[in-house]
């Protein structure tokens, strides 16, 4: 049964790996030069889903564009202001920005869009990424 069940806390889990605390932790793991250790990673450790707990500075921002993926995203703001810009990979004259700014708020976008974001108050935010 022990093995059927993880615990933790995302801010300390995720800490060797920019917040990210559940996916492909044995890759993550390769790439950090970390050992892996399936018992201590648990249930963390799937391919099917990625989930970080973002925690961000007021006036913090991506300045460069983030790179279009092969997954699905979607970010809930838990606490903060902040906003997301996206364009098009294949038409880049075309964005659309994005304000979550009430505890809730989401926005998902497909793997063909590229973002960047810039906090407007000191934020925490959800994000998931996940194969369609």
């Amino acid at each position: 049964m022990d093995s059927d069940i993880t615990t933790g806390n995302a801010i300390i889990d995720g800490k060797d790996f920019r917040y990210w605390f559940v996916g492909p932790i044995e890759k993550w793991c390769k790439d950090n030069n970390i050992q892996f250790d399936a018992e201590e990673f648990g249930l963390r450790n799937t391919e099917g889903l990625e989930i970080k707990w973002g925690i961000y500075k007021k006036d913090e921002e991506r300045s460069v564009w983030a790179p279009c993926s092969n997954k699905t995203a979607m970010s809930i703001l838990i606490k903060g202001d902040l906003i997301f810009r996206f364009r098009d990979s294949q038409n880049q004259s075309k964005c659309r920005e994005v304000r979550l700014n009430n505890e809730g708020d989401y926005v998902i976008w497909s793997e063909d869009v590229q973002h960047t974001w810039k906090m407007n108050q000191d934020s925490v935010i959800l994000t998931l990424r996940w194969l369609c």
